[in-house]
């Protein structure tokens, strides 16, 4: 990002800071010590305003920058890269290179950062309750700093969860929409409209802030609803350029990337007989499970592992496996409409078959592995995180 000086990294992720940065280092630092700790604590002197607010705006970064490496680390998790994390006027982005591939992992990244401002803020506020001193007099601007970090984590958390695409909200609302309809397009333009009316609400709540005498308070939220305003369109118009790209992308007949059925597992042996004797390589896929011949479905690794240790040798790996795990496609289907349907019906792969002959599975993996290796990526930058 333009503007930007890098400072460290952690886990191989490099942390940046914008110059504009440090303008909202000296707004959060000037209102913290003028305005919000004279407020509440009324007993320190003009130097411990000073010092509390400016050490509150640095550990409030701080907690911007955990809360963009939870969504940094569930990204990592689900298998995309990071390219770094930048924290700038508004908050902190991290920068994603690659989509999530299912509305599960679209969620998990978006809701991530927030999980970690609540928890930040949540113990703070636990630790205030519970030791804070009995008499005003008492606290010292240790005490304050403990309160203000704590609440303002909980705003940080409870703000991004506006559903406001493209912040974290609106994108948590993107992949719950998506999971219901498997219409990744339509959970788009649902996000962006709800968050256009989020935004709208905001820039009228800093008029009215305006209106009641609180100016910088006013001013600065209707900034930040017209910079996400901004965003959301700056994001509309990239994923309409690339709608023609996309569809290339995705354009490809799935005959060019099946794969063998692999070797059928009968349905009554026991759970803990086909772990034993799988290899780690198959446990990694999609495991078909017959009847005398006939396919009945399919299980992974994942499912087989979440079974209890002791139930193991009792079920037999027919008990756990879902008829509606059979799904079917044609070898002329593209990567789209193969994608499409593992979305909609909630599989990882789908048994080819033409003329009552199978051909063999298609994969989630093998339709990501083609996408990725056409020649173009995407950078997917991670909402900006409001303070």
């Amino acid at each position: 990002m333009r503007g930007s000086l890098k400072l460290f990294s952690i886990y191989g992720i490099p942390v940046d800071i914008n110059a504009t940065w440090l303008i909202a280092v000296v707004i959060i630092a000037w209102s913290l010590s003028t305005g919000a700790y004279p407020a509440f604590f009324q007993m320190w002197s003009p130097q411990q305003y000073w010092i509390a607010g400016i050490v509150t705006t640095f550990l409030l970064f701080a907690s911007v920058l955990a809360h963009e490496l939870g969504h940094s680390f569930a990204a990592l998790a689900q298998g995309l890269k990071v390219r770094g994390i930048t924290l700038l006027l508004f908050g902190g982005v991290s920068r994603i290179q690659g989509k999530a591939t299912r509305p599960r992992n679209e969620f998990l990244i978006a809701f991530a950062g927030p999980a970690v401002s609540l928890i930040i803020g949540l113990v703070l506020i636990v630790w205030w309750i519970k030791f804070h001193p009995s008499h005003e007099y008492m606290v010292t601007p240790l005490h304050g700093i403990i309160f203000f970090t704590g609440w303002m984590n909980i705003l940080v958390a409870g703000f991004n969860l506006l559903p406001g695409y493209p912040m974290d909200g609106g994108r948590v609302l993107r992949s719950v929409v998506w999971g219901f309809t498997g219409n990744t397009r339509f959970a788009s333009k649902v996000a962006l409209r709800v968050g256009r009316v989020v935004f709208y609400l905001l820039i009228g709540w800093g008029v009215w802030q305006i209106f009641n005498g609180d100016v910088i308070g006013g001013i600065w939220i209707g900034l930040i609803a017209w910079f996400l305003m901004s965003s959301a369109r700056n994001e509309q118009e990239e994923q309409d350029n690339s709608v023609v790209i996309e569809q290339d992308r995705l354009g490809f007949e799935i005959r060019n990337i099946i794969t063998p059925m692999p070797p059928m597992i009968e349905h009554d042996q026991l759970i803990s007989d086909v772990l034993s004797d799988l290899e780690l390589t198959q446990l990694m896929g999609s495991i078909p499970v017959s009847k005398g011949g006939e396919l009945l479905g399919f299980i992974t690794g994942v499912d087989l592992e979440r079974i209890p240790i002791e139930q193991r040798r009792k079920l037999a790996i027919g008990e756990i496996t879902r008829s509606e795990s059979l799904r079917f496609c044609s070898r002329f289907d593209s990567g789209r409409d193969a994608l499409h349907a593992m979305d909609k019906y909630g599989v990882m792969q789908l048994v080819v078959m033409d003329d009552g002959y199978v051909f063999g599975i298609v994969t989630r993996e093998g339709v990501t592995k083609a996408v990725q290796e056409f020649p173009y990526t995407t950078d997917i930058s991670q909402p900006t995180d409001q303070m």
